[in-house]
């Protein structure tokens, strides 16, 4: 399989690390900016707030990332696939922020040839064609490796191959 891949796409969180959010605080953050009573997804929230609200979701989304970042682990599945792909294009797809990813690259040392965030789309498949588009190549010669179910049906809905990652991590201590 590995000689037919010219491109590996990873996931982030989950994927290669652990960034341990409180989500039941951001959702509440959330609901207050929206003036709901509490939502279900914050993407699906994302997705249909006005622009204005948008900006005020992703700002207080960069500080919750910013505040687990202290905590973060590395998924070492993850970390092992990353380095058994060194000689191929890899690019990177996540809803985390740009500014939070550009401190997570820092930490644990990785690099992509193309990172595509939240602030560029919010649908995984909107992603990844983003990448495909961006080097021209066939979906099929794609291998996306993500932790979610949710990232297996993206890789189905584009054509590229998929890889899942389960999760273990490991503790990643301040360099």
């Amino acid at each position: 399989m590995e000689n037919d891949i010219k491109l590996v796409i990873f996931d982030l969180d989950g994927t290669l690390i652990h960034l341990p959010i409180n989500y039941s605080k951001l959702k509440c953050e959330v609901s207050r900016i929206l003036g709901t009573e509490n939502i279900n997804s914050i993407l699906e929230a994302l997705s249909n707030a006005k622009e204005d609200d948008k900006k005020r979701i992703f700002s207080v989304l960069d500080k919750f990332e910013n505040e687990a970042l202290r905590d973060m682990r590395e998924v070492s599945e993850g970390m092992k696939v990353y380095r058994s792909f060194r000689n191929k294009l890899k690019c990177l797809v996540t809803l985390q922020g740009r500014q939070v990813v550009e401190k997570v690259l820092k930490k644990t040392g990785l690099s992509f040839d193309y990172i595509v965030t939240r602030e560029d789309a919010l649908a995984r498949n909107e992603q990844i064609k983003i990448i495909i588009k961006k080097f021209k190549l066939n979906p099929e010669s794609i291998l996306f490796v993500g932790d979610r179910e949710s990232d297996k049906k993206a890789a189905e809905i584009v054509g590229c191959k998929f890889m899942l990652i389960t999760g273990n991590f490991t503790i990643h201590g301040d360099d």
